[in-house]
């Protein structure tokens, strides 16, 4: 059976539009279970990161597929030994193509070769101290190659070498300028300006790499320029500004002052795995008919947690709770 297709339906102020959709709800092979990130690869993939549940295992993986949506293959990971992840958080590729993952679990980032997901190395442990970490999460990299690292329970943001060695630290518990509560994700523009998602004290602050505040935004609420709990973040080659408003269920669009733009709200249709096992399906084709009557607000974003744009001004979403990811396109 094929469902009806909905175009490209333009943003909330008109400067995107709806491009497609990748993925569908599955424990391992093409889909997604829980999606917390996403970054693109130096093959010129997409890689998304799948968080599961602790009930089941195999989904907690991270996805290599093509843009358009191709399943190439994924890098299964439970556990706790070397190389292993239980609450994989954040990826990121650094300037040599190795792949990054921050894991909330054991507190530390685990270090991967893309081409066949070998582990390479890992580095940090549990604490409050000098490079150590409580609950890492956002991953970025400077024009140095150095890692920036969320360290989200200590309310700082860490820096190290590639190879793990601890260089410098800042940030602290507050709500003050270069204070955090909770900071959740981090983006490192070509200026090397620092974006970090404020989680609790629903903000986002821009800041040099070595931690001086040059920008502050945002503030609680549900209206333009106000987050609930906002987690991902990215800019594109125009310098604007794309924050996932976790809890708010949108992602909003800024320029580089800071100055609200445009609403990301999700317009989902059915992406090519879904159709693949609709196809193989057809039994199910009666209980999808009744829930076409309520299919409208499935189209929307639940809980958005990580954005990336690409060369070619693709913005992609990370839809954590549709198990999806959503596409659009600048105009």
């Amino acid at each position: 059976m094929t469902l009806q297709t909905i175009g490209n339906p333009p943003s909330v102020k008109g400067h995107y539009e709806y491009h497609s959709v990748i993925g569908a709800l599955a424990g391992s092979g093409p889909g997604f279970s829980g999606p917390v990130s996403l970054d693109f690869g130096p093959d010129g993939n997409l890689y998304v990161a799948s968080r599961g549940n602790p009930n089941q295992h195999e989904a907690v993986r991270v996805t290599r597929c093509t843009k358009d949506g191709e399943y190439l293959g994924q890098m299964p990971g439970w556990g706790e030994g070397e190389g292993e992840f239980i609450w994989i958080t954040d990826i990121a590729f650094n300037a040599e193509g190795k792949l990054f993952a921050t894991e909330e679990h054991t507190h530390r980032i685990n270090v991967y070769d893309p081409t066949d997901f070998s582990f390479l190395y890992t580095f940090g442990e549990h604490g409050s101290g000098e490079g150590q970490l409580d609950r890492p999460s956002g991953i970025a990299f400077d024009s140095c190659n150095n890692v920036l690292v969320v360290d989200s329970l200590n309310n700082r943001v860490q820096q190290y070498s590639v190879d793990g060695k601890f260089l410098g630290q800042w940030g602290e518990f507050g709500d003050g300028e270069g204070q955090f509560n909770m900071p959740w994700d981090i983006f490192i523009d070509g200026d090397d300006n620092v974006f970090v998602t404020d989680w609790r004290n629903d903000r986002v602050q821009k800041l040099t790499r070595d931690g001086q505040v040059l920008m502050v935004f945002g503030g609680s609420g549900d209206g333009e320029g106000q987050f609930n709990r906002p987690t991902g973040i990215a800019t594109d080659a125009d310098g604007d500004i794309y924050v996932c408003d976790w809890m708010n269920d949108r992602v909003q669009v800024f320029d580089a002052q800071a100055k609200y733009k445009d609403t990301l709200i999700g317009h989902g249709g059915v992406s090519k795995w879904a159709q693949d096992y609709l196809d193989a399906n057809p039994e199910i084709e009666h209980k999808l008919k009744l829930a076409e009557q309520n299919i409208e607000p499935k189209r929307r974003f639940y809980r958005p947690v990580s954005v990336k744009v690409d060369t070619d001004n693709k913005v992609y979403v990370a839809d954590c709770y549709r198990h999806r990811v959503q596409i659009y396109q600048k105009v």
